[in-house]
């Protein structure tokens, strides 16, 4: 076999693999999301599906399921958001949990959307006033998504619930509150991104489609009524796609765009404000050394430009989900990463001083799949980080919170769900 031969036979090895991976990573994220995880191992490994044994892993596991998505600080304390099908077997509840500086929570709320058919919440803002505002998906009569947002006071009453965009495959994944009290919302409306915004009564004062876009993924408040919208574009079942972040004026504007990665392909998926003016942003990249993605970070100045970025130099796959800024610059990250790949995963928290050394990395889980989604810094200086774990607590998959210090000891560890 000539040199070149070798060659082409080689990316064709790797090529096959990336696609095999990438087809396993989207049945078992599918599967994860229906909570069908046996029927999900069965479409892997072979199993013949009995219609009855499928019924019953349906009727299993229409109960027991508890995730979280996203956590602030709110006062000197935080709040949670989530999702939970234990409250009505069968049916997503957006959940909403309030709490002083750790557990438990001082209230808790559920909601169903305006037409009670499930409502799946991935993002939480505070309003002026001490109230909370949550942004996501409602479910529609005839299998439809449409974008959500809801209102609570500060003691977890309804002050508002609205749907501001159309019925589709639509839904919204970020939320931001300006210093005018107006809110911005971002996500997906027919396969493009799309942001809104709002008063602070939920009335539409205007939106916009981002085409260069396929969803929002993360959005920063920014002075005089400016937003920062981070989204992904280009997006693949085998691999990461890319990202863009971009200036929005506060009439909707774009002012300024920005490739990350520069070359090659990456996702980010939580960004924060640093004090200077410049962004942390993390995720996942595909590294030309590796067929794995792994955990990404960039730190970039305030029109976008790259500073510095860090990629795990391990072959761990991995990405970060939250970010969360310490008031030096620096800022600590949340995601997960998989000790055996689709098998054993951890959540792990990595802080970074602001110059891009990396000051600590630690892992927190147990010995099935666990994952972080959000991180906090609180007023004390301390650490608060939410996700799902299935090491833990008394469901199938329970919603994960747990305090951490400054150095990363855990102060305190709570679950919250149902069998």
């Amino acid at each position: 076999m000539s040199l070149e031969e070798d060659k082409r036979t080689r990316r064709g090895g790797r090529t096959r693999r990336t696609v095999l991976v990438g087809l396993l990573l989207a049945v078992l994220l599918v599967g994860l999301y229906l909570y069908r995880h046996e029927l999900v191992l069965a479409l892997i490994f072979g199993r013949g599906v009995d219609v009855e044994w499928a019924r019953d892993v349906q009727r299993d596991n229409s109960t027991g399921h508890e995730s979280a998505y996203g956590v602030i600080a709110t006062g000197n304390g935080f709040s949670v958001v989530g999702q939970t099908n234990s409250r009505q077997p069968g049916v997503a509840h957006a959940w909403v949990l309030r709490f002083d500086k750790a557990p438990p929570p001082r209230w808790e709320r559920t909601h169903a959307g305006n037409g009670k058919l499930g409502a799946a919440s991935r993002a939480i803002a505070s309003m002026q006033g001490g109230g909370l505002v949550v942004a996501g998906t409602e479910y529609v009569t005839g299998g439809g998504f449409q974008e959500w947002l809801l209102a609570l006071s500060p003691e977890g009453d309804v002050l508002w619930e609205r749907t501001p965009g159309r019925e589709g495959v639509n839904g919204l994944d970020a939320v931001v509150v300006l210093e005018d009290g107006s809110i911005v919302a971002g996500g997906a409306q027919d396969r493009e991104g799309w942001v809104v915004r709002m008063d602070s009564r939920g009335e539409v004062l205007w939106d916009v489609k981002l085409p260069r876009l396929a969803r929002v993924t993360a959005l920063v408040a920014l002075p005089a009524q400016r937003v920062a919208v981070l989204g992904t574009a280009e997006t693949s079942t085998t691999g990461p796609g890319i990202s863009r972040l971009l200036l929005l004026e506060s009439d909707g504007r774009a002012t300024w765009e920005t490739r990350l990665p520069a070359e090659g392909q990456g996702e980010l998926y939580a960004l924060a404000l640093l004090p200077d003016g410049g962004f942390a942003a993390t995720g996942r990249l595909s590294r030309p050394d590796s067929m794995d993605p792994s955990f990404w970070v960039v730190r970039l100045g305030p029109r976008g430009e790259l500073l510095w970025e860090y990629v795990s130099d391990q072959t761990e796959v991995g990405a970060g989900h939250g970010v969360t800024v310490f008031p030096d610059g620096g800022f600590a990250v949340a995601g997960n990463w998989w000790k055996e790949l689709l098998k054993d995963g951890e959540a792990k928290v990595w802080r970074f001083a602001a110059d891009g050394r990396l000051l600590w990395q630690q892992a927190y889980g147990g010995a099935e799949n666990d994952s972080a989604s959000g991180i906090a810094r609180l007023e004390d200086g301390s650490l608060v980080v939410v996700g799902t774990t299935m090491s833990k607590g008394a469901g199938k998959t329970d919603l994960w919170t747990f305090g951490l210090s400054p150095e990363g000891q855990i102060l305190w560890e709570e679950t919250f769900g149902a069998p």
